[in-house]
């Protein structure tokens, strides 16, 4: 009986030993991958957000909750459209923003993000209708459903493009998301359906790991991946493939070609923000999607607004990599300027 005791509190000790040792050698990938799966996710929520037959998904209205993580703590409220904004900016908005999780503010409250930093700075009016996990597809099927509120004449058109974008673009996990298919020399538009959401809802939530252990110790975390690994896809990786579907590129570059017309039909005038990734200033590489942006931008004569020479690595949070507040204030100045 002493032995086996004793064999159990040896088993133990070397397990917390290499636990901590581990946790002493945890490089910053390491760290990386673990924060990214047991990160708290806004969209991942059922009650933040519902389905939307053309978008896939819109956020749930009159929202008030916080949303919270490691680097940072902030809460998230919705008007009566259910993006984050007022319900005033509804009322005949002078500026539309359109984004991802950038522009909509992930990790910093309403009053510290890009749109009301820039409405202080400016006097205009802005309706802020980015959700966070949007793609370009997205983002122009929300402005077409503002269009049929009423008239577009007059207004400035702001898109925020991040490199994930172009991933977005081509997410056909379970059919949960809209995209592009070539048809003959048409582009049709693949719209999403309930059944589809449900099942990428429910995929989301097997896949992350809901565990504080895992969150602060990397040999739990680890081996928690291993486990929900056996029988889980990766939700981020592992797209169905769909026959004759434009790339995340294509999809872009359809979408521009649709926001040209917008902005030749209605005199409109578009702005295209091109956000570099945390990655372009820890190494100093640009991303492919620069050079494809800036040659959109100078072919269909969108304004383009280039954030890379006004940000810095101190403007995003080391390891969820969006924006903190000061990126935010250095944005809506560069574009107040602009």
């Amino acid at each position: 009986m002493k032995k086996l005791l004793f064999s159990v509190i040896v088993f133990i000790a070397t397990i917390a030993i290499a636990a901590m040792a581990i946790e002493l050698l945890k490089t910053d990938r390491m760290a990386n991958a673990q924060y990214f799966r047991t990160r708290n996710v806004f969209q991942y929520h059922a009650e933040n957000i519902a389905f939307d037959a053309g978008r896939g998904y819109t956020m749930t209205p009159n929202l008030n909750t916080p949303y919270n993580n490691k680097e940072f703590t902030s809460t998230v409220t919705t008007n009566k459209l259910g993006y984050r904004d007022d319900d005033a900016s509804l009322n005949n908005p002078d500026v539309l923003m359109l984004g991802d999780s950038y522009a909509w503010g992930w990790g910093v409250d309403e009053q510290d993000g890009v749109e009301k930093q820039y409405e202080k700075q400016t006097g205009r009016k802005v309706l802020n209708m980015s959700v966070p996990g949007y793609g370009s597809i997205q983002e122009l099927l929300t402005l077409f459903a503002w269009e049929r509120r009423g008239p577009l004449q007059g207004k400035r058109i702001f898109v925020f493009f991040c490199a994930n974008d172009l991933q977005d673009n081509e997410n056909t996990s379970f059919n949960a998301f809209p995209y592009f298919v070539k048809s003959g020399n048409t582009i049709q538009l693949h719209t999403p359906d309930k059944p589809a959401f449900d099942k990428w809802q429910e995929a989301t939530n097997k896949w992350m790991i809901h565990s504080k252990l895992a969150a602060s110790n990397i040999l739990a975390f680890y081996t928690i991946a291993a486990i929900k690994n056996a029988g889980n896809k990766d939700v981020y990786k592992d797209y169905q493939a769909t026959t004759n579907r434009l790339n995340g590129a294509e999809a872009f570059i359809y979408v521009a070609e649709n926001l040209a017309a917008i902005q030749t039909q209605q005199q409109v005038q578009v702005t295209i923000i091109y956000i570099p990734p945390f990655s372009y200033y820890a190494s100093g590489q640009q991303d492919v999607s620069y050079k494809l942006v800036a040659d959109v931008c100078n072919k269909l004569h969108f304004r383009f607004a280039d954030l890379t020479p006004v940000l810095g690595i101190n403007d995003y949070y080391p390891l969820d990599k969006h924006w903190n507040a000061g990126a935010h204030r250095k944005a809506a100045q560069f574009l107040a300027r602009y």
